[in-house]
């Protein structure tokens, strides 16, 4: 199979389901849950899932009677959500590029996109899809990190990895891509033929493996990025200490003061007007 970028994204999303649905899931249902109580959902309501991963939100909003279509890139992801929304017959899980959505126009009541459709490689597309599929004052929760690193893991990454010795010119912290601030995402829904009814901040403590076990417990999810992917084996033994040590920094430390990411959440209801 020839890569490309989404083949490259679907293979790292296959290899770390088991750790996403532990390490990751706790916070992303957190964010689910307060975007649908923020929507009020109604039960019969057609729910569209994009980047849904293991479920956080799909398992939400079909406990509530939603009726959820959940995408995802990943054959893997789609695999473990597919078991998990067996007890509802109603919803679905499919494997397909939110970049590109396959559904007719105004298709949905409500689409959701828990930290995934503002970091697609052309997040813009991924939001026209989203906005596109969605009837006429239907509504779009979009939430999005506020800073460049995204969760706890992330930020312990990149202070872990400003300390390794590497060689002049070698890739930075891993970051995050297609950073937008409130502002911007406000405008970017707006650009797009919705009324934004709010844009909040909340806060998103991730829960941490133990220190000693860090690199190795979050290494699926770490692979994600190429620069931590191309590490030699002695660099690699360098961080994985260096991993240990920021992590019990971070427990003890910055957990107390509150120092934890943040999300943006964004809620808008699509015009009644044409696109």
């Amino acid at each position: 199979m020839n890569e490309n970028p989404n083949t490259r994204t679907a293979e790292v999303f296959d290899a770390m389901v088991g750790a996403y649905e532990t390490w990751a899931e706790p916070l992303t249902a957190r964010l689910a849950q307060v975007a649908l109580e923020k929507a009020s959902l109604k039960a019969g309501d057609s729910v569209l899932d994009v980047g849904a991963g293991t479920g956080a939100l799909s398992l939400q909003a079909a406990a509530l009677g939603a009726r959820v279509t959940a995408i995802d890139l990943s054959t893997a992801m789609v695999a473990r959500l597919t078991q998990r929304l067996a007890p509802y017959p109603e919803c679905k899980a499919l494997v397909m590029d939110g970049q590109a959505l396959t559904f007719g126009d105004s298709t949905f009541d409500a689409a959701f996109s828990v930290l995934a459709v503002t970091h697609f490689p052309n997040w813009s597309a991924g939001l026209d899809e989203a906005v596109r599929v969605v009837r006429p004052d239907g509504l779009l929760g979009i939430v999005h990190w506020a800073n460049p690193h995204g969760a706890d893991p992330f930020t312990i990454l990149a202070r872990a990895w400003r300390r390794l010795p590497l060689p002049t010119g070698s890739p930075g912290a891993p970051e995050l891509t297609a950073l937008l601030s409130a502002h911007e995402l406000r405008a970017a829904l707006q650009g797009r033929g919705c009324e934004v009814k709010e844009v909040v901040r909340l806060d998103a403590p991730s829960p941490l493996p133990t220190p000693e076990s860090f690199m190795d417990t979050l290494d699926p999810i770490y692979s994600n990025f190429p620069p931590y992917r191309s590490l030699d084996e002695a660099t690699r033994g360098e961080l994985r200490v260096l991993l240990a040590q920021e992590a019990r920094r971070w427990v003890e430390q910055d957990v107390p003061a509150g120092r934890t990411a943040k999300v943006h959440l964004a809620l808008a209801r699509r015009s009644g007007r044409p696109l």
